[in-house]
Parts: C-alpha cells; sequence; structure tokens
C-alpha cells in the first residue's frame, strides 16, 4: 500500500510540473521570465519524467510482486488462525467440564471479544482520519478549479494572467490524487465497516453474564456457541475487507493508466 501511495504522489506531483510547463509557455515575451523560460521548462520537463518514472517504478513494484494479493493472503490465514484457537479452547474447555469452560469463557472474553472491539474502535478512528485528510485534498482541488475555471474571464481579458488557469490544471492533478487515494485506502468504507463490527461485538458482550449463568448452571457448551458466534462475526467483516483488496488492485490499473497518458502527453 506504501508503494502504491508513492506513485500516487508521483503521479500528482508530474501533472503538477506539467502545469507549471504550460503556464511558462504561455508567458509574453516581455515577461521578467522570458530569458529563462527555456531553461526552467528544461528542468521542469526533467523532473516530470523523474517523477513519471518513479511512479511507473513503484506501481511495478505492486504489481509484479502481487504484494497485494501476499498480503491478502497472509492476513487471510491469520485470521483464520487466530479465529480457530479460540475455536478449539472453548471446545476443549466446554469438554472438560464446568470449571474449566468458565476460565475458557474469561479468556474468550479477554483476548478475542474485548481484543477485537478495541482493535476496531481504534482502526475506525484512524480511518476517519485519513478520510479526513482525504476530503481536505479533495476541497482544495475543488477551490483551484474553481479559480481555474471562474478566473478564464480575467486571463482572457489581462495580460500575464495565465496563472489563474495554472490553478484549474493543478487543481486537476489534486483531485485526481485525491480520487486515487479515496479508493486505494477505503478509508470511509472501512471506518463503517468497522464501527458497524464494534457496535455488533458490543451486543454480544452484553450477553457475556448470561452466557456465564448458563455455563456455571450445567451447560458448558454455551461457551462453544457463543465463541463461534463472535467467530462468524469476524468471519463475515474479514470477507468484506477482502472485497477491498480487490477495488485496491482496480485502482492500480487506473493509476497506471493515468502514468501511460501523462507518458504519451511528454513525448
Amino acid at each position: 500500500m506504501s508503494d502504491a501511495n508513492r506513485a500516487n504522489v508521483c503521479l500528482m506531483a508530474a501533472g503538477v510540473t506539467s502545469g507549471l510547463v504550460l503556464g511558462l509557455a504561455a508567458q509574453p515575451p516581455t515577461s521578467i521570465l522570458a530569458a529563462h523560460v527555456g531553461n526552467i521548462t528544461l528542468v521542469l520537463g526533467i523532473v516530470t519524467l523523474l517523477l513519471g518514472a518513479a511512479g511507473a517504478f513503484f506501481g511495478h513494484l505492486v504489481r509484479d510482486q502481487g504484494q497485494i494479493g501476499r498480503w491478502q493472503a497472509c492476513r487471510s490465514e491469520a485470521e483464520v488462525a487466530r479465529l480457530a484457537v479460540f475455536n478449539t479452547i472453548a471446545t476443549k474447555a466446554a469438554d472438560a467440564g464446568t470449571a474449566v469452560a468458565l476460565h475458557g469463557l474469561a479468556i474468550v472474553i479477554c483476548h478475542l471479544l474485548d481484543d477485537q472491539r478495541t482493535w476496531l474502535g481504534q482502526r475506525a478512528l484512524r480511518h476517519r482520519e485519513s478520510s479526513e485528510t482525504t476530503s481536505r485534498w479533495g476541497a482544495l482541488a475543488s477551490a483551484l478549479a474553481f479559480i481555474g475555471g471562474s478566473g478564464a474571464i480575467i486571463a482572457s481579458q489581462a495580460k500575464g494572467s495565465v496563472w489563474i488557469v495554472l490553478a484549474g490544471i493543478i487543481g486537476a492533478a489534486i483531485a485526481g490524487y485525491s480520487s486515487n487515494r479515496d479508493v486505494l485506502r477505503r478509508d470511509r468504507a472501512s471506518a463503517d465497516r468497522y464501527e458497524k463490527a464494534q457496535v455488533a461485538l458490543d451486543g454480544l458482550a452484553g450477553r457475556t453474564d448470561d452466557v456465564a449463568r448458563r455455563i456455571a448452571a450445567g451447560e458448558p457448551k454455551a461457551l462453544v456457541a457463543f465463541t463461534n458466534a463472535i467467530s462468524d462475526l469476524l468471519a463475515t467483516e474479514h470477507k468484506q475487507w477482502l472485497e477491498g483488496t480487490a477495488q485496491a488492485e482496480a485502482s492500480l490499473g487506473k493509476l497506471d493508466a493515468q502514468l501511460q497518458q501523462l507518458t504519451k502527453e511528454n513525448k
């Protein structure tokens, strides 16, 4: 994901430098920059190519090494193994009798239920904050696009005001970055999903006293049913997370297309 984000940043920066090249090319011969336009344009052109190359490099690393797919496989194996541990504990404890089942319930509550509730809350908050960052980038892009679009009239009437239109070009580059960041990170969707899963686990946490009473009353298998309910809920959340990984793969393809388009524009 870090490599994918680097590719996205490089793409945005390359779009900004390309806009600067266009702005310099449109400068009148009498401007202060006129004597240096050629050198500045050359430097910015080289920087644009380097940024595009860096974006292609990081994007290729993610795709060619199948990093997201491998991440998905490792995450799946870890989640399945972790849930299997608690299912085994619940089954063995229930088979051992009431006293052991109560100890098993304490382990499931502390190290699975409460631990997962805390993790979900922290991750949801982290994704909310990241989603707000993406929104700020999108808001900046909208503001620059408004300046570039509405300022076109001023640019057509006043000499040397091409930089107003340039704001729209930079805004488009930032808008692309914001859009790609949203698809890659899926912060808003992840935060919603984690919060809903946390609420569901909170509901199960409210049943712990009832489960404990049933176990104490001679029904140790209540521990198995309780643990299975938690595992099923977490497994459902995990499947939804895997769907988000597939969307990230699709976003990488979009990044590749944008990088290729940038290469054509600079030829």
